[in-house]
């Protein structure tokens, strides 16, 4: 084709953009990853390339320039947002590729020669942009994989070593009252090594992406009142150095909607917290089912309670308390937090200083309609 042709081709482009993209979209929509898709998702970027061709076209040249670069990366990424795999990204150019060559065809216009070598040039360096994005956020991917799995490994350290610094805050209590050196220099190594071993957790995960909500967790049915029993027992020799005493008053036909380690990690976090803070009296565990049939489940505590302007960061990654008695990694509650986003549940807490705080959230209590 000479210049006129090439000008003729992007008019007829132009002209009839609607209609090459509808049979690019019947063809498209075979592709598994494409059918639950709307129009307006599946068109993506694509009519703007379309344009894109035409200016080429019209230009008589193949150089690619940074807005085209960027609508081929952006429809890569959008592709892969939405599950398609590289290879029926290649596809859909491919068949956009065939649609084109089709129109020429149907008006007398073969693509071949400068058109030719537009077309593919332009649909070629899509493909390898799209290549491109998928390999980025596949690498993204499996990066962000292994800090998920390195911060669950060092958050499961979270419990014991909440134990750990609560029974060595127990024995420096007790130590005082008795006059043995030995005794005094074991718990300050216990308390040293602990330290250390929390700031190593802390500096770690403060290396690592958000945890929790990557998980895909099998959710069932569960009675919480076991599950909060559970956790009462496990903590109960804390509980009772520090004479607190531990109440469980969820009601035995409460059932909720989790995971069993989630469920567990989301009551011990709530539980071992209001025992750091509390000193005296007791802690609480009880839920109802809300009207909605939701679990609202509340822990309060008769402990110390939280400075009004520590209540907003309360949830915040490593926020921890100045008192070195009660110290931890500052993940708890963060954690806690997580979980119950991970439920698509809501979580709020009340405090008053000298009097205790309560934490109250609301998760399903039931498995999700799906139509819903």
């Amino acid at each position: 084709m000479h210049k006129d042709s090439l000008s003729e081709f992007a008019e007829l482009i132009l002209r009839n953009r609607e209609v090459l993209l509808a049979n690019w979209r019947r063809q498209v929509c075979a592709l598994p990853a494409a059918q639950h898709l709307d129009a307006p998702t599946l068109d993506d970027e694509i009519p703007q390339l379309l344009e894109k061709l035409a200016e080429e076209l019209k230009r008589n040249s193949e150089i690619i320039d940074a807005e085209t670069n960027a609508i081929s990366t952006e429809h890569g990424l959008l592709r892969w947002q939405a599950d398609f795999d590289v290879t029926e990204v290649v596809n859909e150019y491919n068949i956009l590729r065939k649609c084109l060559h089709n129109l020429g065809e149907d008006n007398d216009l073969v693509l071949s020669g400068r058109t030719g070598e537009i077309v593919n040039s332009l649909l070629d360096d899509a493909i390898a942009k799209a290549i491109k994005a998928f390999e980025t956020m596949m690498t993204i991917q499996l990066r962000h994989q292994h800090e998920e799995h390195i911060a669950f490994m060092l958050h499961d350290l979270r419990t014991p070593l909440d134990a750990i610094h609560l029974a060595t805050a127990l024995l420096e209590r007790e130590v005082p009252s008795v006059s043995n050196s030995a005794m005094e220099s074991a718990v300050s190594v216990l308390r040293g090594n602990a330290d250390r071993m929390s700031n190593r957790v802390r500096y770690v995960l403060h290396k690592t992406s958000r945890i929790g909500t990557a998980t895909k967790a099998d959710f069932t049915t569960l009675n919480l009142r076991d599950h909060v029993a559970q956790a009462i027992h496990d903590l109960a020799p804390l509980a009772k150095h520090a004479e607190i005493n531990v109440i469980n008053e969820v009601p035995s036909e409460v059932q909720i909607y989790s995971a069993p380690e989630l469920l567990t990690q989301l009551i011990q976090n709530l539980l071992s917290n209001a025992l750091k803070f509390t000193t005296k009296g007791h802690v609480t565990f009880g839920a109802r089912i809300t009207p909605v049939g939701d679990v609202e489940c509340w822990v309060k505590d008769t402990g110390t309670g939280i400075a009004p302007d520590k209540l907003k960061s309360v949830f915040d990654r490593f926020e921890t308390d100045a008192n070195p008695d009660r110290r931890g990694i500052g993940l708890g509650l963060s954690i806690v937090k997580e979980i119950v986003d991970l439920h698509n549940g809501e979580i709020r807490v009340e405090s008053t200083v000298g009097e205790g705080s309560t934490f109250t959230f609301a998760i399903p209590g039931a498995k999700p309609n799906k139509s819903s």
